[in-house]
């Protein structure tokens, strides 16, 4: 989580804007794949806010699969 962080979180602040989220995909985007990104962001901003933080992205992500955790 924080290699994903440390990625997207260009400012620093914390949080993966949405914008932060398209830079982060670098490559110029289809509308096809624009669409995919929206989705994905929408699965990760659980609050809706427009930021995605380490507890929007807790939800997800569940280390006890995780031999290493």
């Amino acid at each position: 989580m924080q290699g994903l962080m440390k990625y997207y979180d260009i400012d620093g602040d914390g949080n993966i804007t949405y914008e932060e989220f398209l830079r982060g995909m670098r490559d110029e985007l289809s509308q096809r794949k624009k669409d995919m990104v929206d989705r994905a962001f929408t699965l990760l901003d659980k609050d809706g806010s427009g930021i995605v933080n380490g507890a929007d992205i807790a939800h997800l992500y569940d280390v006890s699969h995780h031999k290493e955790f």
